[in-house]
């Protein structure tokens, strides 16, 4: 079966697991909009196929309807750093971080890298604010690549990353802004809540990338690599700690011998 004509794609790095993530997230959020949609991994772009095309489907629109979507904090549930935050127009609920598995016993997930008086709220509309004037300066493949000063973010993208000790102090905790990636950082949120990595040997974390046109129902298990698909390659990375933030290391290649 010969692979169809993306409708759209978006450069990646999968070898950044934030972008990683965000692609899981960008596919999750196109099949609520239009369901049927299909994407996978492509000679460095995540390809993504639409079940019916139109000028008012696309990249675009949905980075648009991501930008003005009513949000809705849930302060039934955790404290107010981790209120679950409700997308309306998506009928999408992001709560992972209150979820910690089989990974911990803390009742928070690991992915819950911030901290101080950041709220998961905030963050989103911290993120998705510039969304739309970003994308007028750059082209929509390359929306995973555009950066600009902010002060919070989940931690997603180790490009946002600092060294306390060669900085002498920390950013984060001066409130200073650095450069960070708002559509890898919110769309890797909205990936996370629906695609998790396993764990791995040393307290690595893996996530495996597929090359077959594939429903966001299915990707799940592809991310985890339980499905035996060609083309499949899969990453490794760690949570690192920079200063009392956290953030994800960039992957590295993840060879079959070395699988738990």
């Amino acid at each position: 079966m010969s692979t169809p004509e993306p409708s759209f794609s978006v450069n990646v790095d999968v070898a950044n697991p934030g972008q990683f993530f965000a692609c899981c997230g960008l596919l999750e959020l196109a099949h609520r909009l239009w369901p049927g949609t299909e994407g996978w991994f492509e000679n460095g772009a995540f390809c993504v196929v639409l079940a019916a095309a139109s000028p008012e489907r696309g990249i675009n629109k949905l980075i648009r309807t991501l930008s003005e979507t009513t949000l809705v904090s849930d302060e039934s549930r955790g404290e107010r750093a981790t209120h679950p935050v409700h997308f309306e127009v998506f009928g999408l609920m992001l709560d992972w971080w209150l979820d910690g598995g089989d990974w911990t016993d803390s009742g928070h997930s690991p992915f819950k890298m911030w901290a101080g008086q950041q709220t998961a709220i905030g963050i989103v509309e911290q993120l998705r604010t510039p969304l739309s004037d970003l994308l007028t300066e750059g082209s929509a493949d390359s929306c995973l690549d555009l950066a600009i000063p902010l002060t919070g973010r989940f931690g997603f993208d180790p490009r946002s990353a600092w060294r306390a000790i060669d900085a002498g102090f920390s950013p984060n905790e001066q409130g200073i802004e650095v450069g960070t990636y708002p559509a890898v950082e919110l769309l890797a949120a909205v990936g996370l809540q629906v695609c998790r990595p396993r764990v791995g040997k040393t307290w690595q974390y893996v996530y495996s990338t597929w090359s077959s046109p594939l429903p966001a129902h299915i990707a799940p298990a592809a991310a985890l690599g339980k499905l035996p698909l060609s083309g499949r390659r899969d990453w490794a990375f760690r949570i690192v700690k920079r200063g009392s933030y956290k953030g994800l290391d960039q992957s590295i290649p993840w060879e079959p011998n070395n699988h738990d």
